[in-house]
């Protein structure tokens, strides 16, 4: 019995050993991803710091530093870092664009499961599985973010870039799958890369200004698409069938800019971030192959934005409820 527990505990020593190893390999290829202009000294100190954390930490919590690692590096090489604009307006987006893909995916999952549960099938088409595995992941990560789990609302972050790929390779004939294929319960090719696209912006923000959001300005994001959404639906009632419906294009960019008007401080930190915002709706019918936004689908987004953007920022600056708008020209600690 003794002679097996020590062949037991000698195993375990040198699979403890092999991840000791593994880890540290992939601790230095994270570090190669810093660029030159770092400093060594710098990048000596992300080392030494790492590599106690890795020697001492679970075979788990050992890839999780070197992901952590890795991430800095590449925000590092571009530009993405807090004391940079566009790591400032990826911070300040960060929020509002899981709140965005979460009050979208939210309005998509009660038509599915409206259909799902219609007598008369509507537009119950394809697997209401894989429908619930692209629109949960979005969902759940907006409700970590309002909730200041970041953490956890990066991990279901990356769970909503992949799992439109996880749905393709197990079901590629799967109606919806394909951008110009027939509806899924009412998604199609460009919602879910809208999803992912928006995802991104939060993987890619600097975690050391993702802190928990203290103004409600998210919550209001979420609750202001809602309810135009529940509008719609009361005014336009029940119809034939179970039809999918939504005034998200035509209000979110007004809440958008409302909101971009109450976390900003200068006019080129709030451009910044409307960019950031503006790219995932814009170019997720491109990518897809869907249908190619024009100049003048563009413009109208534009002019949405800055109705909602300079109705705020006059509410602002006549109670200044939200502090004043001289002072430093720098953005708030929070996204």
């Amino acid at each position: 019995m003794t002679a097996h527990q020590d062949h037991q505990d000698h195993q375990n020593h040198q699979e403890q050993g092999r991840e000791g190893r593994l880890a540290t390999h992939l601790l230095r290829r994270a570090l190669a991803l810093y660029p030159a202009s770092y400093g060594t000294h710098a990048l000596a100190e992300v080392a030494d710091h790492a590599e106690r954390r890795v020697r001492t930490a679970s075979p788990l919590a050992a890839l999780r530093e070197v992901a952590d690692v890795a991430g800095h590096g590449v925000r590092v090489r571009l530009g993405l870092v807090s004391h940079r604009p566009a790591g400032r307006a990826l911070a300040t987006a960060a929020p509002l664009a899981t709140a965005l893909a979460g009050g979208y995916a939210a309005v998509h999952l009660y038509w599915a499961v409206r259909a799902a549960t219609d007598p008369d099938g509507g537009m119950r088409v394809g697997s209401l599985g894989a429908t619930m595995a692209l629109l949960v992941p979005a969902v759940l990560m907006a409700v970590a973010a309002l909730t200041g789990r970041w953490t956890a609302a990066r991990a279901l972050a990356a769970a909503t870039v992949v799992a439109p790929l996880l749905v393709l390779l197990a079901g590629p004939e799967l109606p919806g799958a394909h951008a110009r294929g027939p509806l899924t319960y009412s998604l199609v090719g460009p919602d879910t890369v809208l999803f992912a696209l928006n995802a991104l912006v939060l993987l890619a923000a600097p975690p050391d200004r993702t802190t928990r959001p203290r103004s409600a300005v998210p919550w209001a994001v979420v609750l202001t698409t809602t309810a135009a959404d529940v509008a719609l639906v009361l005014v336009s009632g029940p119809g034939e069938g179970v039809f999918f419906r939504t005034g998200f294009p035509l209000v979110a960019p007004v809440v958008v800019g409302a909101a971009v008007a109450c976390t900003t401080r200068t006019v080129r930190s709030a451009a910044l971030t409307a960019v950031v915002l503006g790219v995932p709706p814009v170019v997720a019918p491109t990518l897809t192959g869907y249908y190619v936004m024009n100049a003048t689908a563009v413009l109208f987004l534009v002019v949405l934005f800055t109705i909602g953007y300079a109705v705020a920022l006059a509410a602002v600056r006549l109670t200044g409820r939200f502090g004043p708008r001289t002072g430093p020209r720098t953005d708030p600690q929070q996204p």
